[in-house]
């Protein structure tokens, strides 16, 4: 049996307050702990502070902005974000929260209503990786971000 190779990205999710991810993005995330390190901040100070240092591999960024107020807060940061390929998750889809989402660059967009599938093969497409359980539904562990 060959030797797992070494990750090439770091994955990072962002979200405010786990109360506000959908249940479908959850299964989603623990799809991606299952499969993936993924590094979870819940402030946007300890993101900022995450990426003050330096970089040894490409980061992913999965940011879920909860509301306007939040995706303001975040496009404040837009300059700590410019080595970082970002996967923006925004509230809903009015012209004005879209238009802000897209100041940051996003490598993909999607909203807190979607169905995540997408999302996943995009992470596993991003990160260079087959996502072993997705196309089978995977095992996550359960109970991650709790209910």
């Amino acid at each position: 049996m060959p030797a797992k190779a070494e990750r090439r990205n770091d994955l990072v999710f962002y979200a405010k307050s786990h109360e506000d991810i959908p249940r479908k993005l959850r299964d989603i995330l623990e799809q991606l702990l299952f499969d993936e390190r993924i590094e979870l901040y819940r402030s946007l100070a300890s993101l900022k502070q995450r990426f003050c240092l330096p970089a040894e591999k490409r980061t992913i960024a999965i940011i879920f902005a909860a509301d306007k107020e939040d995706l303001m807060d975040i496009i404040s940061m837009k300059y700590f974000f410019s080595d970082v390929r970002i996967v923006l998750i925004l509230p809903n889809r009015r012209k004005d929260i879209i238009a802000l989402g897209h100041t940051l660059r996003p490598r993909f967009i999607t909203y807190k209503d979607a169905d995540f599938r997408e999302l996943l093969s995009v992470i596993h497409k991003m990160a260079g990786t087959s996502g072993r359980n997705a196309a089978a539904g995977g095992n996550a562990r359960p109970g991650i971000y709790g209910k």
